[in-house]
Formats: C-alpha cells, structure tokens, sequence
C-alpha cells in the first residue's frame, strides 16, 4: 500500500507532468501561430516594400531561431546583414513574451491591464485627478471638463488607440460627447502640464519616460529608459502613432545618441521644434528611478514592468501607466543596435535567482521546419 506521503508525492508528479504538458501545448501553439502570421506579414511587406537588402528565405531562417518579426528584422535589429553570433546577441519581442509568461503572476497582469485598478493600485504615484465616464452624472462631467483639459482614454485601448483629448471650451455638443463617453466605457483622466523641459519637444503631447525595471522582493534594477515624444501634432506620444524616442544613460541621465522613429529614421533634433535632442539631461532622474523601484514594492510579484512616468509642472514624478510586458526594442536595442540578451540574462539572475534564456524552448524553433 502506498502511504500518503509518497501518495501525495505521485499525485504532485502527475499534476506537475500534466501542467508541463498544458504548458508545452501552449507554446507549440503560439510558435505555430506566430510563424503563419509573420511570414505572412514578411511576405506581404517584401512584396510591397521591395527593399534593396535581405530576403524572405533569409527572413524565415531568421525566424525560426530567434522569432523576429518583419520588423525587427527590417529595421529594429537589422538582422539582414547580421551573422549568427551578431543576431544571437538581441533578444526578440516574441521571446520575451516567453519569459514574461513563465515568470509572471497572472495578478499583476491584470492590474496592469486594467487601467482603472491600476491606477488605483498605485495611487500614491498619481496626483491627477481621474475617473470613469460612467461614475459622472451628465452635470459633474460638464464641471469637470471645465475646469481643466481632459484625456479620455478606451479602457481596453492600446498603443494610443482611441484616445483623445477634451478641451471645454472647443466643444459644442456637451450631451453627445457626455453620450459617447458612458457608451464605449472611456476612463478620464486630468491633462498633465509636464515641465518646460519636457514640454518644448513637442507641447501638443505629454512626453513621457518609459522606465523598464527588473524586480524582486526587495530588489529591484533600473534595466532600461527612454524618453518618448509626440510628432506632427498628435496628442499622444507613442511610436506606433509617428513619435520619437531616445535612449536614457540609466546611470546618468542623460540621452547620448540620437533618437529614432519606427522606420529606423534618427533625429538628434525633434523633427517639429528642432529642440536639441541628444545631450539632454532628464531633469529629476535619480527621483524618478527612486520612484520606479518605489512602485515595484506596492503589490507582490511585480517582475518586469515598464513605467511611464513625467514630471509636471509643479515638479512632481507622476506615474501616467504601466506595461508589465515592456518592449525591448525601444530604448535598449533598436537605436544602437546592440542586443541586451546577456545582460537580460545576467540581470534576471541577480535579481531573481533564474536563468531567462532557460525558459525560451528554443528546440521548438527545430520543430517541422
């Protein structure tokens, strides 16, 4: 007869099989998925764009050791003209989103992508004042919307999808917007006036600074940074809506090199002010970086995570939002075109004690190729 300690023993084993299987179904899966979606995206942009360089032969081999997408290989790393060695050096956005599933709570997912239990979450990093549009009677959101400019944003919106901002004194239907805003669940939050500093690269978007931190427990790294600014008017400083964005020298402060835009264009000035660019300091830098590991302490298991954060004009660190599953691409690897992976790799065992790289199951990238 088996005792119940061993019996306990043999149930644990087989549940632990069980969610290895699961799990390694799951990743077949998601491989199988990505690669019919980027090839059939690489094959479409080959076809359009007809670049003088690289190939989709040499695309698809690029893929399946590293699972680059079109762009990453185009224009993020530049993998056409990499050897193996150069290409094994960055880290791509597809196996990150590895390492973010297997070390990551499914808790923090969720604050961080509820953007109203987020900012709840981290309310002594928030000095604005915010709601959703639904909690508003029709009179209290007209008062509001008064007194000072606001940014409505969907709640399950993404990459600056949807977002747009309100300024009383332009609008002329109160009770049609007051209608749109309940109808599509649009969360309000009050415009920040970020510093002078800030401000003068572009004054139509809040420029905000991505802060990537690595943590653990008590512990917690400074990975990476980038300041991110609004280009030809638009209200939102995101890439995928035409921004720029520069580099951060963590240690310094200080952005070094020139800043860069989606389709790998560089620009040591903002291409709409002409403000200066590279060279600038981030004003308050040790305090944001302060504030960020602060963060990291306020719910449990926060491991990854990028911050957005800016300084207004009343010299406050203001947290705007948060990415548990931040980009590498920005700010760390694609305006050098240096790749991070060991340093990835080294910093994650300092902090947590695990091996990243271990976690990618690259054998499947061997799989019915």
């Amino acid at each position: 007869m088996v005792s119940t300690a061993n019996g306990s023993m043999s149930i644990l084993g087989k549940l632990k099989k069980q969610f290895y299987s699961v799990s390694l179904f799951y990743e077949i899966h998601v491989y199988f998925a990505e690669r019919k979606l980027f090839f059939a995206e690489a094959r479409k942009r080959f076809a359009k764009e007809k670049p003088g360089h690289g190939s989709l032969k040499d695309y698809k081999e690029a893929f399946r050791k590293h699972r680059v997408t079109y762009s990453e290989y185009m224009y993020s790393y530049e993998y056409w003209h990499l050897n193996e060695a150069e290409r094994d050096a960055f880290i791509s956005t597809s196996e990150m989103q590895i390492i973010y599933r297997k070390l990551g709570f499914q808790e923090v997912r969720e604050i961080f992508h509820d953007k109203v239990r987020f900012l709840a979450s981290f309310r002594p990093f928030v000095h604005r004042w915010w709601s959703m549009a639904q909690s508003l009677s029709f009179d209290e959101f007209k008062e509001k919307a008064s007194q000072f400019d606001i940014i409505a944003k969907p709640v399950d919106g993404t990459r600056g999808e949807g977002i747009f901002k309100i300024v009383g004194s332009e609008v002329t239907d109160w009770r049609q917007l007051y209608d749109r805003l309940v109808r599509d669940n649009y969360l309000l939050e009050q415009c920040i006036v970020a510093c002078d500093e800030l401000s003068e690269f572009h004054p139509s978007s809040l420029n905000t600074i991505r802060v990537v931190t690595i943590s653990d427990k008590d512990r917690c790294e400074v990975f990476g940074a980038l300041l991110r600014m609004g280009a030809h008017g638009s209200v939102i400083d995101n890439t995928h809506a035409g921004g720029v964005y520069a580099p951060i020298n963590v240690e310094t402060g200080t952005i070094d090199i020139e800043a860069i835009d989606s389709r790998n264009h560089h620009y040591s000035c903002h291409p709409d002010s002409g403000k200066t660019i590279k060279g600038f300091r981030i004003p308050m830098w040790e305090q944001i970086k302060e504030t960020c590991k602060e963060a990291t302490q306020t719910i449990p298991n926060i491991h990854f995570a990028g911050w957005d954060l800016c300084i207004t004009k009343e010299g406050q660190v203001e947290i705007i939002e948060g990415n548990h599953a931040p980009d590498f691409d920005g700010g760390m690897q694609a305006p050098l075109k240096i790749g991070v992976k060991k340093k990835l790799q080294q910093t994650v065992i300092n902090v947590m004690g695990v091996d990243p790289l271990k976690l990618i199951p690259i054998w499947i990238n061997r799989v019915n190729n």
